[in-house]
């Protein structure tokens, strides 16, 4: 399957995207508005409802721009490099579930239903103390890569 090819009918597979895709497919995060797909040997994930993906949309958002400094970027942009978008999205969905659970380190089981209490808790997305959200993007440490022998 050629990339063109691939990226259309990956966009007609998953035509509401997932957000928080590069949590799922490194196996920080579950969702249960996410669906997972493959295609071409891939993973993948769309989300099932446009209300979520939007919530989600404003929330990745927030989390760029408050990581900003911390990825010494100049500003906040649409799309990172997939290690600082990894590190985004694992790391601020983890803090947002400090925010209410004491056991670090624990996988995000539900982004949607943790996007719902965070709303609730603090109502907006808004009004999340991204100062704390972000001490956690700043630990996040992804998995280690493979030491070379020469």
């Amino acid at each position: 399957m050629e990339e063109n090819e691939y990226k259309s009918t990956y966009h007609e597979i998953a035509s509401i995207p997932c957000e928080f895709e590069k949590a799922l497919t490194n196996n920080r995060a579950r969702c249960a508005c996410a669906r997972h797909f493959w295609l071409a040997d891939r993973e993948g994930y769309a989300c099932k409802s446009s209300l979520s993906s939007a919530k989600c949309h404003e929330l990745l958002a927030k989390l760029r721009e408050n990581s900003r400094f911390l990825l010494k970027l100049p500003q906040a942009g649409e799309k990172l490099p997939h290690n600082m978008e990894i590190r985004v999205q694992a790391g601020g969905i983890s803090g947002i579930q400090a925010l209410f659970d004491t056991t670090p380190g624990q996988r995000v089981e539900d982004i949607h239903a943790l996007v719902e209490q965070a709303e609730a808790e603090y109502g907006s997305l808004e009004r999340l103390p991204y100062n704390r959200i972000v001490q956690s993007v700043s630990r996040f440490q992804g998995r280690k890569g493979s030491k070379r022998r020469p």
